[in-house]
């Protein structure tokens, strides 16, 4: 058997639909074990209202957010997977139905004219990123609405290999976090791409705010000690939800590296703010739906 361009459209259509109104289990327990250690009044009343809002989404299927942000796709192709038909064609109707029916807010438009598409597609919308995965037989797609109150902090700096390049990170992202103080709606995800090229650092920055679960650590042991050193080392701030005080400002801080050039490493850092909207699902050859992230497990289609 193969996939079929309209399982892909169905599969993508419900990631859509479960990113956008609930939540993965990961981002709710980092929610709550933050809450149970707040303090602060202020505090503790801003965790309140996130898990309100948690709440009503939920109980009135609507979008957690009213930024439902801009459609990206990470795609895992397997090399013995089958596919017929377009799957971005599929992955594109997807996103217009869902923003129809979900609904969405019509978010994108030309960048110079502004025109807006009214269906959150169109000039290379949905975003979707490709990586090949060896000896496997399904397509995984994972649905991110990326809401852009935290994407406008992402930034970039370069730092000389004379330098002493992990006291670098650190000091980046802290002077990005004190200079956006509440504007990424905090408690957030720290996404971090160190080496590789400009573009490639700022997409393993962005692919890291979606690692599962919330403050899992890099295999490579220097990195996973820095990850843990920069959660510490923001929290320590005292900015704390929404920016508004507290001991938590950052739920994990996620890095991934790419060999780099002798010379210079580029440092790149993304938010992710306490909506961290995504869902996976793995479609096989045999027709098989599994849910990784949401929903009720295993679909068959035949």
């Amino acid at each position: 058997m193969a996939i079929s361009e309209q399982l892909i459209q169905a599969t993508a259509e419900k990631l859509l639909t479960y990113a956008s109104i609930d939540l993965p289990a990961d981002v709710k327990r980092a929610l709550n074990e933050a809450y149970s250690k707040e303090e602060d009044p202020a505090a503790r009343s801003q965790m309140e209202a996130i898990f309100k809002n948690i709440e009503l989404a939920h109980q009135k299927r609507v979008g957690l957010c009213q930024d439902t942000g801009v459609p990206l796709f990470f795609l895992k192709l397997g090399l013995r997977c089958q596919i017929t038909g377009d799957p971005e064609r599929a992955l594109t109707r997807a996103v217009e139905k869902a923003t129809r029916e979900v609904p969405l807010r019509q978010n994108v438009i030309h960048p110079l004219t502004k025109k807006n598409s009214g269906t959150n597609t169109g000039w290379g919308i949905p975003y979707c990123h490709w990586e090949v995965v060896p000896d496997q037989d399904y397509l995984e797609i994972t649905a991110v609405p990326k809401g852009f109150g935290s994407e406008m902090r992402a930034a970039i700096s370069w730092v000389l290999t004379s330098e002493e390049v992990d006291r670098a990170v650190v000091k980046a992202v802290l002077d990005i976090v004190e200079d956006a103080m509440g504007e990424p709606c905090p408690p957030v995800i720290i996404g971090i791409g160190i080496g590789g090229f400009a573009d490639s650092s700022m997409l393993n920055a962005k692919k890291a705010l979606f690692r599962n679960p919330i403050g899992s650590h890099h295999p490579d042991p220097k990195v996973a000690t820095l990850e843990e050193e920069i959660y510490r080392a923001v929290n320590s701030l005292g900015l704390g939800p929404i920016g508004l005080g507290g001991k938590t400002y950052c739920l994990g801080v996620h890095i991934e590296i790419n060999g780099s050039h002798t010379a210079v490493i580029p440092i790149s850092v993304i938010y992710q703010c306490w909506a961290c909207r995504y869902s996976t699902a793995r479609i096989y050859n045999d027709g098989r739906v599994a849910y990784l992230t949401h929903g009720e497990g295993d679909e068959q289609h035949g």
